[in-house]
């Protein structure tokens, strides 16, 4: 299941690439001649220039479209001792955000599904085989800044009313997953650059993660390193 969260994580990531690209140190243009000057006088930290936060919106379609390029996505589970089998997210028809959620709407399909049961004093194993459920799955987003942690909780439910007992079966397994998975933000979208003979190195540091109004809104803060 974590890989399925940190692929949602990853495609909001990777929406911002085109910002970040277009926001990286660009070389100086070459003067004719070379001046050398006194080096400046060391200024106190609390004497630089604050660099404003940078305000990256990435809209639902955007969003919908980069997850979609890397379906078939597997969802990851603990096998049980209820259920096991291998269950893949194929397909997204809709993806919206709002209210500190985004909601996908999709297609599911289990394959070796088996099912373990109980009857009278006896456990019996009950083959499912390859299952398609239709599913609407919101995800909950959180950021903690302090941790620096995208705090992400799945909810799943079938789209349509009807259903077999193989749907339910799979969607129960569905709901075990519905709990509350981290993704760290730590090294967020480290960028480099060349000025001159130095390597610039611009890390974004996350501010806040909202999902509203349509949107995945981040505010980032651009911090920059000199390597050698």
């Amino acid at each position: 299941m974590i890989c399925f969260l940190r692929s949602v994580a990853l495609a909001c990531l990777i929406c911002c690439l085109p910002a970040f690209t277009q926001a990286s140190p660009q070389p100086p243009a070459k003067t004719a001649k070379k001046i050398v000057v006194a080096p400046p006088a060391q200024s106190k930290s609390s004497d630089r220039p604050k660099i404003p936060p940078v305000m990256v919106i990435l809209p639902a379609p955007a969003l919908q479209q980069t997850l979609s390029s890397i379906l078939p996505l597997p969802i990851e589970h603990n096998a049980s001792e209820q259920f096991r089998g291998e269950i893949t997210l194929d397909s997204i028809s809709s993806l919206t955000v709002d209210g500190g959620r985004i909601r996908i709407i999709g297609q599911l399909s289990g394959r070796n599904m088996t099912m373990n049961a109980s009857v009278g004093n006896q456990n019996i194993q009950v083959k499912l085989g390859s299952l398609v459920l239709p599913v609407v799955c919101d995800v909950d987003l959180r950021f903690d800044p302090a941790r620096q942690m995208l705090l992400l909780t799945p909810h799943f439910q079938r789209s349509t009313r009807s259903g077999s007992d193989s749907d339910e079966a799979l969607l129960a397994l569905l709901n075990s997953l519905s709990k509350q998975y981290e993704v760290p933000l730590h090294n967020f979208m480290p960028l480099t650059g060349e000025i001159g003979s130095n390597t610039v190195r611009l890390r974004m540091e996350p501010l806040d993660i909202r999902a509203a109004d349509g949107a995945v809104t981040l505010r980032l803060k651009p911090v920059a390193g000199k390597q050698p």
